[in-house]
């Protein structure tokens, strides 16, 4: 990882789900007893438990050996599920505004103890270090064909710039996971277009597409209330199956953390 993206994710974490992630020995806490420092509740002493969990006031005053339980410590897989399409890698920094996310995410899960696994929508696994292809078709489903863990944290990072209805596809990512993240991450200038230029618009996953079009006031405007709709439906269908959503601008990775992730309920302070 990069020294400026490892400094920009240093003073943040993922804000833990509402319910407990699968996992191994680290610091999110579980439903079940563990080892961690919360404690839990009494049981009955039994032959091979941990001497050091009995508690010897209580047997001092009711001669009966009990032992203290401690919430179990989990530490979460996360599953990134990354949206390849074309319109990913629209411009330079869009294109890395996604690996910076990708790459942070991964590093926040791996430094709470969690393995990461990174899927492609709409294909299997992807290599780690393997820098992302974004040549895929924008109206290819989410999910990916490799099976996602059980009750793995889930992360979907995507444009959703497509016409059709994102619940379906939000809806498959969360069944079966502890909690997922739908990010949505836009250009800047796909957010706010401030040209009132002729431009000639090619499409990204339709290789030979044109169109010329002049962005007058008009055709912005109605461009942004396209936009808000879209955005509004991504909310709604994460909100409708318990996920948090977040909408993002392309940026350095430190303002995208601050200014977006932080204040929409993903990051928290470390």
């Amino acid at each position: 990882m990069r020294a400026d993206l490892l400094a920009a994710c240093h003073p943040w974490r993922l804000i833990p789900p509402g319910r407990s992630a699968v996992g191994r020995a680290g610091e999110r806490m579980g439903r079940g007893p563990g080892s961690s420092l919360e404690f839990l509740d009494f049981r009955d002493y039994v032959p091979g438990d941990d001497l050091r969990h009995v508690d010897w006031r209580a047997y001092a005053r009711t001669d009966s050996l009990k032992v203290r339980l401690f919430r179990e410590e989990v530490s979460p897989h996360l599953d990134l599920v990354i949206d390849v399409s074309a319109s990913m890698g629209v411009t330079p920094a869009k294109a890395s505004s996604l690996a910076d996310l990708a790459d942070a995410l991964e590093h926040w899960a791996s430094r709470a103890g969690g393995r990461v696994k990174r899927f492609a929508a709409d294909a299997g696994l992807l290599e780690p270090d393997v820098p992302l292809r974004l040549e895929g078709r924008g109206d290819a489903p989410l999910r990916p064909r490799a099976p996602l863990r059980p009750r793995s944290l889930r992360v979907v990072i995507s444009d959703f710039l497509v016409p059709s209805d994102p619940l379906p596809e939000i809806r498959a990512l969360a069944a079966g996971a502890a909690h997922l993240y739908v990010i949505q991450l836009l250009d800047p200038w796909e957010i706010d277009p401030q040209t009132d230029d002729a431009v000639l618009l090619l499409d990204a996953e339709n290789e030979g597409s044109r169109l010329d079009l002049r962005l007058d006031a008009p055709t912005i405007t109605r461009y942004r209330e396209r936009l808000s709709r879209l955005s509004t439906a991504v909310s709604k269908a994460a909100r409708s199956v318990g996920a948090t959503y977040a909408r993002v601008a392309a940026a350095k990775a430190a303002v995208m953390f601050r200014d977006d992730l932080a204040r929409q309920g993903v990051l928290e302070p470390a």
